[in-house]
């Protein structure tokens, strides 16, 4: 089973006639959403607000099949991300993070909650704030002593955090005690900014030398690196293209998903064509995400069913 632990954020998304939509996003609790839709046992460990944001965002959760994993609500505010879009339909974010619901928690809180049969636990974005790192450090050290793997989205938020330098001497711990890392190539240029792209995979494999890479590159594809192991998958082309919000997420949820019903193999009892498989299972569900509004992943039926077409 998989557990989360990072931010739930209100999307706040323009329409047509200059006005805003609220949806329910964020980091974290999207890859929640999508490894749910695929059939995997979830609990979401970050605190909902007692707000009516926050209860929305509760039952949205269980009915995609996913658990909150905590006994209590904060008394804190939904966090909010005004978002707005480039001329490729990129999405940018202004996040509003202070005293916000999801960061209102304890290590000791967190760690009661995970559950004994974890597998793995996703840790992602904005929970790597610097105010915050004892606490994540503390949870990562806890799963690890239990035998639980680590993945985790560094998607570099260098504008939304406290302190910039701190920031990323969080972020250099947190890949050194993770298993699995997803990282866009914007995420190394803004991590390490003095190097050139195959210079920052080869800094990020020195920190986490075990460790499986996926590296997404949006409209060139998206690469594993994984010990031997190195696979390169092209965009699969979305049919009508409405937005890139959550695609990222989606592809990461649904990788961790089909590793997750490989039992999380090492990367010496995985196959080249099966590690194939799976990043191709992820692709496609990230093409299936773009061809909607806002981040809505394909279930296991609506996957199953694309890759059955020729």
């Amino acid at each position: 089973m998989l557990a989360v632990i990072g931010e739930h954020v209100v999307d706040l998304l323009p329409t047509t006639d200059g006005l805003y939509r609220p949806a329910l996003g964020g980091s974290p609790f999207n890859v929640a959403i999508a490894a749910a839709r695929q059939g995997i046992d979830v609990r979401y460990l970050s605190p909902f607000s007692d707000d009516r944001f926050g209860q929305q965002f509760l039952h949205y959760l269980q009915q995609q099949g996913a658990q909150y994993g905590l006994s209590f609500f904060s008394r804190q505010p939904s966090s909010l991300a005004l978002i707005s879009f480039d001329q490729h339909q990129q999405p940018a974010y202004s996040l509003y993070r202070q005293g916000v619901a999801d960061r209102a928690v304890t290590s000791e809180q967190q760690i009661a909650a995970l559950p004994a049969d974890c597998r793995l636990l996703h840790l992602g974005s904005l929970a790597f704030e610097p105010e915050d790192a004892s606490r994540i450090l503390a949870v990562m050290a806890h799963a690890r002593r239990q035998g639980i793997q680590l993945a985790v989205d560094i998607n570099v938020r260098l504008s939304a955090v406290s302190d910039a330098n701190l920031y990323r001497e969080l972020l250099l711990k947190v890949i050194s005690k993770s298993h699995y890392i997803k990282a866009s190539d914007e995420d190394l240029q803004l991590l390490w900014p003095e190097l050139n792209g195959d210079e920052a995979i080869q800094r990020l494999q020195q920190l986490a030398p075990s460790a499986l890479l996926a590296l997404t590159k949006g409209e060139h594809g998206a690469s594993l690196y994984w010990q031997a192991h190195q696979l390169h998958q092209d965009v699969i082309k979305a049919e009508p293209f409405v937005d890139a919000v959550g695609a990222g997420d989606t592809f990461w949820a649904n990788l961790l998903a089909a590793l997750l019903r490989l039992q999380l193999p090492d990367a010496t009892d995985i196959s080249e064509a099966a590690l194939s498989q799976c990043l191709h299972r992820a692709m496609l569900a990230a093409s299936l995400n773009i061809r909607q509004a806002g981040c809505q992943p394909p279930t296991q039926a609506a996957l199953d069913q694309a890759l059955s077409q020729p």
